[in-house]
């Protein structure tokens, strides 16, 4: 739902009585419905206005017009912290980027702590569009401090995300598994790993990463067997066999699918590069056994 469209809703619902769920939901329905007719009434506020720039920045045909709708967004209203988003992803000099992006978190902090939801909604900032910007400008910034070989900030970072976000829908919680491996913090991996078990690549490689430097072989081998169950591309890497998915788009990935082990091993590079001779050990141990 876009800002535009969240404001209608809210507008609606804030002129109705409705006691419950229930009724609430099929308030939902009345708006919708009037909505789809043309028939609710509603006059754009400067964030809106400075989203529909932000759009035009999107979709423009060069990076100079890109930046340019991209300041006048954000001039015309601070509250559209997507347009630094916008703007961070656009900007070469590494030390402009940041300043740009700590700026713009912090103003973004205070004014979303001044309207109450760092008191009332903990653990739900995704879901809420006024506090979605804030979660994926922290994921930004684990990002830019893991390219500045600030491992550690980067994992507070994305601790901070997972607490405010816990279903995480930025994936932190994949970046956070790798920092720890890195790190080689294997309680706190295992305490994630608890919370989000899932059996994929990005789940199981820092298992694996972590127990090979640790030179525990045992343990090693059985998340290096749970990997090549998870996603058989991965071993087929390693030997040169791997045949590319030509049809999931570039940037995106499948699960299992020869496009996560491209993704991880460009995505990772931080932690996959501190191993130069990981793939002898994972050639020999990926062998069939007889």
């Amino acid at each position: 739902m876009n800002n535009k469209l969240n404001n209608k809703v809210k507008e609606f619902l804030a002129n109705t009585d409705a006691k419950d769920e229930k009724e609430m939901n099929e308030k939902l329905q009345e708006f919708f419905q009037k909505y789809n007719a043309g028939e609710i009434k509603y006059e754009n506020t400067i964030l809106d206005d400075a989203y529909e720039l932000l759009e035009k920045a999107e979709n423009a045909k060069s990076k100079t017009q890109a930046i340019k709708y991209a300041k006048e967004a954000y001039d015309m209203c601070p509250d559209c912290f997507d347009a630094v988003l916008f703007l961070s992803q656009l900007e070469n000099n590494p030390l402009k980027r940041w300043k740009l992006l700590d700026e713009g978190l912090k103003f973004e902090k205070d004014k979303l702590e001044k309207e109450g939801y760092f008191k009332n909604n903990i653990g739900r900032f995704y879901g809420i569009l006024e506090t979605r910007p804030y979660i994926k400008g922290l994921y930004a910034k684990a990002n830019y401090l893991i390219l500045d070989g600030k491992i550690k900030q980067a994992r507070d970072v994305c601790k901070e995300i997972l607490k405010l976000n816990e279903s995480d829908n930025t994936g932190a919680r994949y970046l956070l598994m790798a920092i720890y491996a890195y790190l080689e913090e294997e309680n706190d991996l295992l305490e994630l790993y608890k919370k989000y078990s899932e059996e994929n690549l990005e789940m199981l490689f820092p298992l694996f990463v972590l127990y090979y430097k640790q030179g525990n072989d045992t343990k090693a081998k059985e998340f290096l067997d749970r990997i090549n169950k998870a996603n058989p591309n991965f071993i087929k890497f390693f030997k040169g066999t791997m045949k590319e998915n030509k049809y999931v788009p570039e940037g995106y990935y499948s699960r299992g699918d020869s496009s996560e082990v491209k993704m991880y091993f460009r995505q990772y590079d931080f932690l996959v590069d501190t191993m130069p001779t990981i793939d002898y050990y994972i050639l020999e141990n990926s062998k069939k056994k007889k």
